[in-house]
Protein backbone atom coordinates (compact mmCIF):
# COMPACT_ATOMS: atom_id res chain seq x y z
CA UNK A 1 0.00 0.00 0.00
CA UNK A 2 2.73 2.16 0.99
CA UNK A 3 5.29 1.98 -1.79
CA UNK A 4 6.57 4.89 -3.48
CA UNK A 5 6.39 5.50 -7.42
CA UNK A 6 8.22 2.58 -9.06
CA UNK A 7 8.69 1.02 -12.41
CA UNK A 8 5.75 0.12 -14.43
CA UNK A 9 3.24 1.87 -12.63
CA UNK A 10 0.85 4.11 -14.45
CA UNK A 11 -1.21 6.75 -12.44
CA UNK A 12 -4.51 7.30 -13.94
CA UNK A 13 -8.28 9.16 -13.19
CA UNK A 14 -10.81 8.44 -15.55
CA UNK A 15 -9.48 8.56 -19.44
CA UNK A 16 -6.44 10.58 -17.78
CA UNK A 17 -3.28 8.45 -17.98
CA UNK A 18 -0.37 10.03 -16.28
CA UNK A 19 2.99 7.23 -17.15
CA UNK A 20 5.20 6.61 -14.92
CA UNK A 21 8.08 8.26 -17.54
CA UNK A 22 6.45 11.43 -17.11
CA UNK A 23 6.72 11.43 -13.07
CA UNK A 24 10.44 10.36 -13.96
CA UNK A 25 10.77 13.50 -16.54
CA UNK A 26 9.83 15.86 -13.78
CA UNK A 27 12.57 14.45 -11.54
CA UNK A 28 14.80 15.22 -14.12
CA UNK A 29 14.09 18.94 -15.09
CA UNK A 30 12.76 19.83 -11.53
CA UNK A 31 14.84 17.92 -9.10
CA UNK A 32 14.33 16.52 -5.72
CA UNK A 33 11.78 19.08 -4.41
CA UNK A 34 8.83 17.57 -6.29
CA UNK A 35 9.98 13.95 -6.88
CA UNK A 36 9.91 14.31 -3.31
CA UNK A 37 6.14 15.40 -3.66
CA UNK A 38 5.26 12.69 -5.99
CA UNK A 39 6.53 10.19 -3.34
CA UNK A 40 4.45 11.52 -0.31
CA UNK A 41 1.33 11.32 -2.99
CA UNK A 42 1.46 7.58 -2.80
CA UNK A 43 3.77 6.75 0.45
CA UNK A 44 0.76 8.10 2.64
CA UNK A 45 -0.36 6.18 5.84
CA UNK A 46 -3.61 4.26 4.37
CA UNK A 47 -6.35 6.13 6.13
CA UNK A 48 -8.67 9.04 6.10
CA UNK A 49 -7.27 10.95 8.69
CA UNK A 50 -5.08 12.00 5.15
CA UNK A 51 -8.13 13.56 3.07
CA UNK A 52 -7.18 11.12 0.42
CA UNK A 53 -9.88 8.21 0.35
CA UNK A 54 -12.65 9.77 0.52
CA UNK A 55 -15.07 8.89 -1.49
CA UNK A 56 -13.25 5.17 -2.02
CA UNK A 57 -14.42 2.07 -0.46
CA UNK A 58 -11.46 1.24 1.94
CA UNK A 59 -9.84 -2.41 0.30
CA UNK A 60 -6.87 -2.45 -1.43
CA UNK A 61 -7.31 -1.81 -4.80
CA UNK A 62 -9.32 1.29 -4.43
CA UNK A 63 -6.99 2.78 -1.71
CA UNK A 64 -3.97 3.10 -4.52
CA UNK A 65 -6.42 4.73 -6.96
CA UNK A 66 -7.90 7.26 -4.29
CA UNK A 67 -4.08 7.54 -2.80
CA UNK A 68 -2.73 8.28 -6.08
CA UNK A 69 -5.77 9.90 -8.05
CA UNK A 70 -6.33 12.38 -5.54
CA UNK A 71 -2.95 13.77 -4.23
CA UNK A 72 -0.77 12.96 -7.55
CA UNK A 73 -2.79 13.84 -9.83
CA UNK A 74 -3.54 17.03 -8.25
CA UNK A 75 0.31 17.50 -7.68
CA UNK A 76 1.05 16.58 -11.33
CA UNK A 77 -1.60 19.53 -12.69
CA UNK A 78 0.64 21.68 -11.93
CA UNK A 79 3.64 20.47 -13.87
CA UNK A 80 2.02 18.66 -16.63
CA UNK A 81 -0.63 20.12 -19.89
CA UNK A 82 -3.56 17.94 -21.21
CA UNK A 83 -1.42 16.31 -23.38
CA UNK A 84 0.90 15.16 -20.31
CA UNK A 85 3.72 17.47 -21.77
CA UNK A 86 5.61 19.51 -18.67
CA UNK A 87 4.89 22.92 -18.34
CA UNK A 88 5.52 24.20 -15.04
CA UNK A 89 8.77 25.85 -14.91
CA UNK A 90 8.97 28.28 -12.03
CA UNK A 91 12.40 29.98 -13.04
CA UNK A 92 14.14 32.08 -10.91
CA UNK A 93 14.31 35.37 -9.69
CA UNK A 94 18.13 35.46 -11.68
CA UNK A 95 16.22 35.19 -15.08
CA UNK A 96 13.91 38.27 -14.72
CA UNK A 97 14.42 41.88 -15.84
CA UNK A 98 15.72 44.41 -13.36
CA UNK A 99 12.74 46.45 -11.81
CA UNK A 100 12.25 49.94 -11.70
CA UNK A 101 13.98 51.67 -8.56
CA UNK A 102 13.45 54.13 -7.06
CA UNK A 103 14.89 56.60 -5.19
CA UNK A 104 18.63 56.15 -4.17
CA UNK A 105 18.25 52.95 -2.32
CA UNK A 106 19.29 52.06 1.09
CA UNK A 107 22.06 52.79 3.19
CA UNK A 108 25.02 51.26 3.49
CA UNK A 109 24.13 50.09 6.73
CA UNK A 110 21.73 49.52 9.10
CA UNK A 111 21.41 51.78 12.38
CA UNK A 112 18.01 49.77 13.44
CA UNK A 113 18.19 46.42 11.62
CA UNK A 114 14.89 44.14 12.78
CA UNK A 115 15.17 43.08 16.35
CA UNK A 116 12.74 41.73 18.52
CA UNK A 117 12.93 42.66 21.90
CA UNK A 118 10.90 40.08 23.74
CA UNK A 119 13.14 37.27 21.64
CA UNK A 120 10.28 35.40 20.22
CA UNK A 121 11.57 32.03 19.49
CA UNK A 122 11.59 30.35 15.83
CA UNK A 123 8.56 28.42 14.52
CA UNK A 124 8.64 25.63 12.54
CA UNK A 125 8.05 27.89 9.12
CA UNK A 126 11.97 28.90 9.16
CA UNK A 127 12.42 25.22 8.60
CA UNK A 128 11.28 25.32 5.23
CA UNK A 129 11.35 29.24 4.10
CA UNK A 130 14.72 30.05 4.24
CA UNK A 131 16.10 33.55 3.18
CA UNK A 132 17.08 31.87 0.03
CA UNK A 133 13.41 31.05 -1.03
CA UNK A 134 12.12 34.20 0.27
CA UNK A 135 14.69 35.99 -1.85
CA UNK A 136 14.17 34.19 -4.84
CA UNK A 137 10.55 34.73 -4.31
CA UNK A 138 10.87 38.60 -3.58
CA UNK A 139 13.57 39.84 -5.75
CA UNK A 140 12.30 43.51 -6.16
CA UNK A 141 11.50 44.36 -2.77
CA UNK A 142 11.58 47.98 -1.52
CA UNK A 143 10.75 49.77 -4.46
CA UNK A 144 12.68 47.61 -6.50
CA UNK A 145 16.21 47.21 -4.48
CA UNK A 146 15.52 43.91 -3.16
CA UNK A 147 15.16 42.34 0.81
CA UNK A 148 16.82 44.36 2.45
CA UNK A 149 17.45 44.64 6.58
CA UNK A 150 17.47 48.27 6.36
CA UNK A 151 14.12 48.56 4.87
CA UNK A 152 10.88 47.37 5.61
CA UNK A 153 11.03 44.38 3.75
CA UNK A 154 13.77 41.43 4.40
CA UNK A 155 13.43 37.68 5.46
CA UNK A 156 15.13 39.13 9.14
CA UNK A 157 11.73 41.58 9.46
CA UNK A 158 9.42 38.53 7.69
CA UNK A 159 10.31 35.86 9.91
CA UNK A 160 10.72 38.11 13.41
CA UNK A 161 6.85 38.66 12.16
CA UNK A 162 5.97 35.24 12.13
CA UNK A 163 7.06 34.32 15.03
CA UNK A 164 4.09 36.55 16.74
CA UNK A 165 1.83 33.94 15.09
CA UNK A 166 3.40 30.55 15.33
CA UNK A 167 0.15 29.04 13.74
CA UNK A 168 1.14 30.65 10.15
CA UNK A 169 2.26 28.57 7.89
CA UNK A 170 2.88 25.73 10.51
CA UNK A 171 -0.56 24.47 11.01
CA UNK A 172 -2.97 22.04 9.45
CA UNK A 173 -6.21 22.11 10.89
CA UNK A 174 -8.03 20.09 8.65
CA UNK A 175 -7.63 16.81 6.82
CA UNK A 176 -8.54 17.38 3.25
CA UNK A 177 -4.25 18.44 2.51
CA UNK A 178 -1.33 17.26 3.90
CA UNK A 179 0.83 18.90 7.07
CA UNK A 180 3.23 20.23 4.19
CA UNK A 181 0.63 21.44 1.88
CA UNK A 182 -1.75 23.15 4.38
CA UNK A 183 1.81 25.43 5.80
CA UNK A 184 2.69 26.63 2.03
CA UNK A 185 -1.28 26.86 1.01
CA UNK A 186 -1.07 29.39 4.23
CA UNK A 187 2.05 31.14 2.87
CA UNK A 188 0.73 31.31 -0.93
CA UNK A 189 -2.45 32.68 0.27
CA UNK A 190 -0.61 35.73 2.41
CA UNK A 191 1.56 36.16 -0.57
CA UNK A 192 -0.51 36.55 -3.29
CA UNK A 193 -2.58 39.09 -1.79
CA UNK A 194 0.35 41.01 -1.21
CA UNK A 195 0.63 40.78 -4.99
CA UNK A 196 -2.42 42.60 -5.15
CA UNK A 197 -1.82 44.97 -2.56
CA UNK A 198 2.15 45.77 -2.85
CA UNK A 199 3.12 44.57 -6.14
CA UNK A 200 5.15 45.83 -9.18
CA UNK A 201 2.39 44.39 -10.70
CA UNK A 202 4.13 44.77 -14.43
CA UNK A 203 2.24 44.33 -17.36
CA UNK A 204 5.10 44.62 -19.40
CA UNK A 205 6.46 41.42 -18.57
CA UNK A 206 4.17 39.81 -20.93
CA UNK A 207 4.96 41.37 -23.73
CA UNK A 208 8.71 41.73 -23.24
CA UNK A 209 9.50 38.00 -22.84
CA UNK A 210 9.71 35.07 -24.84
CA UNK A 211 6.86 33.03 -22.85
CA UNK A 212 3.73 33.63 -20.35
CA UNK A 213 5.37 30.92 -18.23
CA UNK A 214 8.70 33.43 -18.25
CA UNK A 215 6.07 36.21 -17.38
CA UNK A 216 4.45 34.95 -14.97
CA UNK A 217 7.60 33.91 -13.47
CA UNK A 218 8.65 37.53 -13.07
CA UNK A 219 5.12 39.67 -12.98
CA UNK A 220 4.47 37.14 -9.62
CA UNK A 221 7.68 38.08 -7.91
CA UNK A 222 7.26 41.07 -7.56
CA UNK A 223 5.56 41.16 -3.77
CA UNK A 224 6.51 43.74 -1.18
CA UNK A 225 7.73 46.38 -3.85
CA UNK A 226 5.46 48.80 -2.58
CA UNK A 227 5.75 50.62 0.61
CA UNK A 228 2.57 53.28 0.66
CA UNK A 229 -0.31 52.94 -1.00
CA UNK A 230 -0.33 54.61 -4.21
CA UNK A 231 3.00 53.55 -4.69
CA UNK A 232 5.72 54.05 -5.41
CA UNK A 233 5.27 57.47 -5.86
CA UNK A 234 2.37 58.36 -3.90
CA UNK A 235 0.01 60.66 -4.09
CA UNK A 236 -1.21 60.80 -0.45
CA UNK A 237 2.42 62.19 -0.22
CA UNK A 238 4.46 65.40 -0.81
CA UNK A 239 5.96 65.37 -3.76
CA UNK A 240 9.30 66.37 -2.58
CA UNK A 241 9.40 63.16 -0.72
CA UNK A 242 6.57 60.84 -2.27
CA UNK A 243 7.48 57.61 -0.57
CA UNK A 244 11.20 56.99 -1.43
CA UNK A 245 12.05 56.30 1.96
CA UNK A 246 10.18 54.76 4.54
CA UNK A 247 10.10 58.35 6.77
CA UNK A 248 8.24 59.65 3.91
CA UNK A 249 5.00 58.51 5.44
CA UNK A 250 5.26 60.81 8.39
CA UNK A 251 2.54 62.92 6.79
CA UNK A 252 0.17 63.61 4.12
CA UNK A 253 -2.40 65.22 2.53
CA UNK A 254 -5.97 65.59 3.24
CA UNK A 255 -6.88 62.46 1.23
CA UNK A 256 -4.63 60.21 3.01
CA UNK A 257 -6.08 60.68 6.12
CA UNK A 258 -8.50 57.68 6.18
CA UNK A 259 -9.87 58.93 9.33
CA UNK A 260 -13.38 57.33 9.91
CA UNK A 261 -15.87 58.60 12.23
CA UNK A 262 -18.76 57.47 14.54
CA UNK A 263 -19.34 57.28 17.95
CA UNK A 264 -17.57 53.83 19.32
CA UNK A 265 -15.11 54.74 16.88
CA UNK A 266 -14.02 58.12 18.73
CA UNK A 267 -14.43 56.51 22.12
CA UNK A 268 -12.11 54.03 20.99
CA UNK A 269 -9.55 55.16 17.99
CA UNK A 270 -10.02 58.82 17.82
CA UNK A 271 -8.10 59.94 14.66
CA UNK A 272 -4.78 62.31 16.16
CA UNK A 273 -5.77 65.63 13.80
CA UNK A 274 -1.98 66.30 14.37
CA UNK A 275 0.03 68.40 12.28
CA UNK A 276 3.32 68.66 10.78
CA UNK A 277 3.96 71.96 9.87
CA UNK A 278 4.62 71.42 6.19
CA UNK A 279 2.73 72.95 3.86
CA UNK A 280 2.53 70.41 1.50
CA UNK A 281 1.94 66.98 3.69
CA UNK A 282 0.12 69.00 6.68
CA UNK A 283 -1.31 65.73 8.49
CA UNK A 284 0.13 63.58 10.35
CA UNK A 285 -2.47 62.03 11.90
CA UNK A 286 -2.71 59.82 8.33
CA UNK A 287 -4.12 56.00 8.17
CA UNK A 288 -3.82 55.51 4.63
CA UNK A 289 -2.43 51.78 3.72
CA UNK A 290 1.19 50.96 4.70
CA UNK A 291 2.85 47.53 4.89
CA UNK A 292 2.74 44.41 3.07
CA UNK A 293 -1.09 44.02 2.56
CA UNK A 294 -1.82 47.75 3.29
CA UNK A 295 -3.73 48.30 6.86
CA UNK A 296 -5.93 51.34 6.58
CA UNK A 297 -7.91 53.31 8.43
CA UNK A 298 -7.94 54.35 12.54
CA UNK A 299 -9.83 51.52 13.80
CA UNK A 300 -7.38 48.89 12.11
CA UNK A 301 -4.57 50.82 13.03
CA UNK A 302 -5.73 51.47 16.30
CA UNK A 303 -7.19 47.81 16.86
CA UNK A 304 -3.42 46.56 15.88
CA UNK A 305 -1.98 48.65 18.62
CA UNK A 306 -4.17 47.08 21.28
CA UNK A 307 -2.82 43.15 19.78
CA UNK A 308 0.83 44.81 20.21
CA UNK A 309 -0.25 45.76 23.89
CA UNK A 310 -1.03 42.48 24.45
CA UNK A 311 2.36 41.00 23.00
CA UNK A 312 4.53 43.26 25.04
CA UNK A 313 4.51 45.85 22.46
CA UNK A 314 4.18 49.37 23.12
CA UNK A 315 3.80 51.81 20.42
CA UNK A 316 1.16 54.48 19.73
CA UNK A 317 -0.09 54.38 16.39
CA UNK A 318 -3.00 56.60 16.67
CA UNK A 319 -0.37 59.24 16.66
CA UNK A 320 2.41 57.94 14.96
CA UNK A 321 1.01 55.74 12.14
CA UNK A 322 3.94 55.88 10.39
CA UNK A 323 5.74 53.57 13.30
CA UNK A 324 4.32 50.58 11.18
CA UNK A 325 6.78 51.28 8.47
CA UNK A 326 9.87 52.89 10.34
CA UNK A 327 9.87 50.59 13.58
CA UNK A 328 12.13 47.79 13.71
CA UNK A 329 12.18 46.52 17.13
CA UNK A 330 10.22 44.73 16.54
CA UNK A 331 9.48 45.23 12.29
CA UNK A 332 5.73 46.06 11.71
CA UNK A 333 5.16 46.62 8.54
CA UNK A 334 4.86 42.78 7.61
CA UNK A 335 3.59 42.57 11.38
CA UNK A 336 0.84 44.47 10.86
CA UNK A 337 0.16 42.50 7.64
CA UNK A 338 0.40 39.21 9.36
CA UNK A 339 -2.13 40.43 12.34
CA UNK A 340 -5.09 41.64 9.49
CA UNK A 341 -4.28 38.19 7.71
CA UNK A 342 -4.60 36.33 10.77
CA UNK A 343 -7.35 38.00 12.99
CA UNK A 344 -11.20 37.61 12.57
CA UNK A 345 -13.04 40.77 12.49
CA UNK A 346 -16.67 39.88 13.26
CA UNK A 347 -18.73 38.91 10.55
CA UNK A 348 -15.42 38.74 8.63
CA UNK A 349 -13.19 35.05 9.78
CA UNK A 350 -9.37 35.64 9.37
CA UNK A 351 -7.86 34.68 6.00
CA UNK A 352 -6.28 32.01 7.45
CA UNK A 353 -8.80 30.29 9.27
CA UNK A 354 -10.68 30.44 5.72
CA UNK A 355 -7.23 28.76 3.83
CA UNK A 356 -7.17 26.56 6.68
CA UNK A 357 -10.55 25.47 6.72
CA UNK A 358 -11.64 26.58 10.21
CA UNK A 359 -14.38 28.49 9.44
CA UNK A 360 -18.60 28.30 8.89
CA UNK A 361 -20.07 30.01 5.64
CA UNK A 362 -23.89 29.14 7.28
CA UNK A 363 -25.66 26.27 5.67
CA UNK A 364 -26.11 28.17 2.37
CA UNK A 365 -22.61 28.63 1.38
CA UNK A 366 -21.73 25.05 2.70
CA UNK A 367 -24.22 23.68 0.61
CA UNK A 368 -23.01 25.67 -2.37
CA UNK A 369 -19.46 23.78 -1.71
CA UNK A 370 -18.22 26.92 0.16
CA UNK A 371 -16.75 25.33 3.26
CA UNK A 372 -13.39 24.11 4.14
CA UNK A 373 -10.43 25.02 3.39
CA UNK A 374 -10.59 27.17 0.45
CA UNK A 375 -8.95 30.46 -1.09
CA UNK A 376 -12.23 32.62 -2.53
CA UNK A 377 -13.82 33.89 0.61
CA UNK A 378 -10.12 35.69 1.50
CA UNK A 379 -10.72 38.26 -1.21
CA UNK A 380 -14.34 39.23 0.65
CA UNK A 381 -12.11 39.87 3.81
CA UNK A 382 -9.37 42.47 2.56
CA UNK A 383 -11.50 44.28 -0.14
CA UNK A 384 -14.88 42.98 -0.64
CA UNK A 385 -13.71 41.67 -4.25
CA UNK A 386 -16.19 39.17 -6.19
CA UNK A 387 -15.04 39.26 -9.91
CA UNK A 388 -13.73 36.24 -10.78
CA UNK A 389 -10.06 35.44 -12.86
CA UNK A 390 -9.82 37.51 -16.09
CA UNK A 391 -9.01 35.23 -19.25
CA UNK A 392 -5.97 37.08 -20.07
CA UNK A 393 -2.53 37.56 -18.46
CA UNK A 394 -1.87 39.17 -16.42
CA UNK A 395 -5.31 40.37 -16.18
CA UNK A 396 -6.83 43.41 -13.93
CA UNK A 397 -5.91 44.06 -10.51
CA UNK A 398 -8.60 43.02 -8.11
CA UNK A 399 -9.54 39.27 -7.50
CA UNK A 400 -8.03 38.01 -10.42
CA UNK A 401 -4.61 38.96 -9.46
CA UNK A 402 -5.48 37.60 -6.44
CA UNK A 403 -6.67 33.85 -7.64
CA UNK A 404 -3.99 34.28 -10.58
CA UNK A 405 -1.23 34.20 -7.99
CA UNK A 406 -2.76 31.94 -5.39
CA UNK A 407 -2.19 29.64 -8.50
CA UNK A 408 1.85 30.67 -9.30
CA UNK A 409 2.65 30.65 -5.52
CA UNK A 410 0.99 26.82 -5.15
CA UNK A 411 2.55 25.55 -8.06
CA UNK A 412 6.07 27.16 -6.91
CA UNK A 413 5.58 25.48 -3.65
CA UNK A 414 4.43 22.53 -5.51
CA UNK A 415 0.93 22.13 -3.51
CA UNK A 416 -2.46 21.95 -4.91
CA UNK A 417 -5.01 25.28 -5.96
CA UNK A 418 -8.25 23.46 -4.72
CA UNK A 419 -11.03 23.42 -7.01
CA UNK A 420 -10.96 26.53 -10.14
CA UNK A 421 -14.78 27.22 -8.97
CA UNK A 422 -14.05 28.29 -5.33
CA UNK A 423 -10.79 30.13 -6.01
CA UNK A 424 -13.48 32.75 -6.18
CA UNK A 425 -15.97 34.30 -3.94
CA UNK A 426 -18.12 35.11 -7.10
CA UNK A 427 -20.37 32.02 -6.76
CA UNK A 428 -21.19 32.60 -3.04
CA UNK A 429 -24.48 32.60 -2.24
CA UNK A 430 -24.65 34.34 0.96
CA UNK A 431 -21.67 36.80 1.29
CA UNK A 432 -19.91 36.90 5.14
CA UNK A 433 -22.10 40.25 6.20
CA UNK A 434 -25.02 38.88 5.27
CA UNK A 435 -24.58 35.40 7.31
CA UNK A 436 -27.10 35.68 10.75
CA UNK A 437 -25.50 35.00 13.77
CA UNK A 438 -24.08 37.31 16.53
CA UNK A 439 -21.33 39.75 15.80
CA UNK A 440 -20.37 41.77 18.38
CA UNK A 441 -21.10 42.63 21.89
CA UNK A 442 -23.40 45.62 23.33
CA UNK A 443 -25.69 47.15 25.89
CA UNK A 444 -27.92 44.59 27.17
CA UNK A 445 -31.16 46.43 25.95
CA UNK A 446 -33.18 44.11 28.02
CA UNK A 447 -32.28 44.97 30.87
CA UNK A 448 -30.77 48.50 30.99
CA UNK A 449 -33.95 50.41 32.16
CA UNK A 450 -33.57 47.81 35.16
CA UNK A 451 -32.48 49.06 38.56
CA UNK A 452 -29.34 46.77 38.59
CA UNK A 453 -25.55 47.14 36.90
CA UNK A 454 -25.25 47.13 33.65
CA UNK A 455 -24.29 44.22 31.51
CA UNK A 456 -23.86 43.69 27.78
CA UNK A 457 -24.98 40.82 25.17
CA UNK A 458 -24.34 39.26 21.88
CA UNK A 459 -25.86 41.68 19.19
CA UNK A 460 -26.61 40.82 15.25
CA UNK A 461 -25.09 43.94 14.13
CA UNK A 462 -21.58 45.12 14.22
CA UNK A 463 -19.47 47.02 16.76
CA UNK A 464 -15.79 47.48 17.74
CA UNK A 465 -16.20 44.89 20.86
CA UNK A 466 -16.33 41.48 19.08
CA UNK A 467 -18.44 38.93 20.09
CA UNK A 468 -16.61 35.36 18.56
CA UNK A 469 -19.64 32.81 17.83
CA UNK A 470 -17.99 29.01 18.53
CA UNK A 471 -19.88 28.21 16.25
CA UNK A 472 -18.00 30.34 13.75
CA UNK A 473 -14.86 31.26 14.99
CA UNK A 474 -11.68 28.85 16.37
CA UNK A 475 -11.79 28.70 20.24
CA UNK A 476 -8.54 30.44 20.07
CA UNK A 477 -11.15 33.33 19.91
CA UNK A 478 -14.26 32.70 21.44
CA UNK A 479 -12.08 32.27 24.49
CA UNK A 480 -11.70 35.90 24.51
CA UNK A 481 -15.71 36.61 25.00
CA UNK A 482 -15.68 36.91 28.80
CA UNK A 483 -13.14 39.62 28.52
CA UNK A 484 -14.81 41.12 25.62
CA UNK A 485 -18.10 41.47 27.19
CA UNK A 486 -16.77 42.86 30.48
CA UNK A 487 -15.22 45.63 28.50
CA UNK A 488 -18.00 46.24 26.78
CA UNK A 489 -19.21 46.97 30.07
CA UNK A 490 -16.52 49.04 31.25
CA UNK A 491 -17.28 51.37 28.14
CA UNK A 492 -21.18 52.00 29.07
CA UNK A 493 -20.01 53.61 32.49
CA UNK A 494 -16.80 55.38 30.81
CA UNK A 495 -19.00 56.53 27.50
CA UNK A 496 -22.64 55.94 28.07
CA UNK A 497 -23.64 58.72 25.15
CA UNK A 498 -22.18 56.89 22.41
CA UNK A 499 -24.80 54.36 23.14
CA UNK A 500 -27.25 57.03 23.58
CA UNK A 501 -27.75 55.83 27.02
CA UNK A 502 -27.57 58.95 30.00
CA UNK A 503 -28.94 58.17 34.06
CA UNK A 504 -32.82 58.92 33.05
CA UNK A 505 -33.73 57.02 30.38
CA UNK A 506 -30.73 53.86 31.61
CA UNK A 507 -31.70 53.13 35.28
CA UNK A 508 -28.59 50.88 35.09
CA UNK A 509 -26.34 53.42 35.03
CA UNK A 510 -27.00 54.35 38.75
CA UNK A 511 -25.70 51.05 39.71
Amino acid sequence: MNTPLSGGKELQRSTQMVPLHLALAVKCKYGKKIWTLLNAAVNVLPGDENGIIQNYQDDAANFTQGTILNRTVDILSNFLSDDNSVTGDFGSASSCPKAAKYGTGPPSSCSKPPTDPNKRPPTALEGWLTKEVFNDLFPFANLGWGPNECWPYSYEAFVIAARYFPNFGTSSPNTEYTPEENYKRDLAAFFAHAVQETGENNAALYSSLPTKQEADNCFYRGGFYNWFEGGPTSSFLDQKKPGYQPSDGDSCVSAGLYCSKAPQIDFFYNCSGGSSGNDAAPFTGCYFGRGAIQISYNYNYGQFQDWLKTQNVTVDLLNNPNLVMTKMDPPLAVMASLWFYMTPQPPKPAMHDIIMGSWNGGPVNTAAGYTGPIFGPTSLIINNECNGEDPTDPGGPGESRRIKAFKWFCGYFGVPVGLENLLTCNGMPVKLDAIQYNYSYQPDWSSTWREQPCDCAPASYGGLIYYFDPNFYPAEFSSQNDNLRLKCVASIYANPEMYSMDNSSSACLNF
